[in-house]
């Protein structure tokens, strides 16, 4: 009879779950303008980087480009950067800059291959399409182009747009919503795991559910056994396995990313992050060791907020006002 009652509970939670989280959805189809598409051919037939970049409406004077970088996208959510161009470009046109946006390989607009994009997905692939777009935008100045460049990032964006802003000397200034950290990818997983176990409604529910259920059963209980599948997934890095909903590949890379120089933070750098994500903590060290290092960061520590930014808005509009001080300040000096 026991054993009944725990398979009907588990029946009912993954009834719950699939209700909850729908296997698939319709995708988002945008009215994409040819005007700001633009591709970059890769070599070996591969297919193209496929970014977006518009003027400001103003090209009678010089302006930077604002690079708006995204977060992860994940089995039930791969889509075009320009939903996200989309949502910010209120905010953004006013500035009066260039706009640009880099989809992630595999995604073209209203077009998604997923064995494209799981085949090459990393935070390193990542970076390389974006630094290419932008030496071909070098090489080819957009006009008016000031030949400064802005980085926003958000949660995966925000050590993309940390690693570009470092790679790129013009940086003017940089924004990185809830993805500044100075833990490695694997004490941050890890992180977010246990504190998903403790907030999850699942767990808490009954203890025969899987640990992380209905995130990831797939994901080790202890961290000694984390430990020893992050070594497997570095030696196999394929993207046919997951952990924690993302491949081996993607981990891989991750977990060998190397520690951020912090002296070579020599632009204004916006930190912004929630007293409630799980990366609090890793977030308030990669603030010390900034200013440690002399880096002009202004930080933002909000309370009560959690990893979900768009959820306030308050907090964005305060981002961007800080911006705009750091485009006046150009302008005066």
């Amino acid at each position: 009879m026991k054993k009944n009652i725990r398979y009907i509970l588990k029946l009912l939670i993954f009834v719950g779950v699939f209700l909850v989280f729908p296997l698939s959805a319709e995708a988002a189809q945008y009215n994409i303008p040819s005007s700001i598409r633009f591709t970059i051919e890769r070599e070996n037939d591969e297919p193209p980087i496929v970014y977006y970049f518009s003027h400001p409406d103003a090209i009678d004077k010089s302006y930077p480009i604002l690079v708006l970088c995204e977060g992860s996208s994940s089995k039930r959510d791969i889509g075009s950067v320009f939903f996200i161009r989309d949502y910010f470009s209120e905010r953004v046109t006013p500035l009066q800059v260039g706009y640009l946006t880099v989809e992630k390989w595999g995604v073209d607009g209203n077009q998604v291959d997923e064995e494209e994009f799981w085949n090459h997905y990393t935070r390193s692939q990542r970076l390389t399409d974006h630094l290419k777009v932008i030496k071909q935008l070098e090489a080819e100045p957009p006009s008016g182009w000031n030949g400064k460049l802005i980085f926003i990032g958000a949660s995966e964006g925000g050590p993309l747009v940390t690693d570009l802003s470092i790679h790129c000397p013009n940086t003017l200034a940089t924004i990185n919503w809830v993805g500044a950290g100075d833990w490695s990818w694997a004490d941050e997983l890890w992180q977010f795991f246990e504190d998903w176990k403790e907030k999850s409604f699942w767990v808490r529910l009954y203890d025969a559910v899987p640990r992380w259920f209905p995130f990831s059963p797939d994901v080790p209980p202890t961290r000694r056994e984390f430990d020893t599948l992050v070594q497997e997934i570095i030696r196999n890095p394929t993207p046919s396995l997951s952990m924690g909903g993302m491949t081996y590949l993607y981990h891989a890379d991750a977990f060998q990313i190397p520690s951020i120089d912090y002296s070579q933070i020599h632009f204004p750098f916006l930190v912004v992050e929630g007293t409630k994500d799980s990366t609090i903590i890793s977030c308030d060290q990669f603030v010390q060791k900034a200013q440690e290092a002399g880096a002009p960061i202004t930080y933002f520590r909000i309370e009560g907020m959690d990893h979900w930014i768009r959820k306030r808005p308050d907090v964005i509009d305060q981002s961007f006002e800080w911006l705009k001080e750091q485009l006046q300040e150009q302008v005066d000096n």
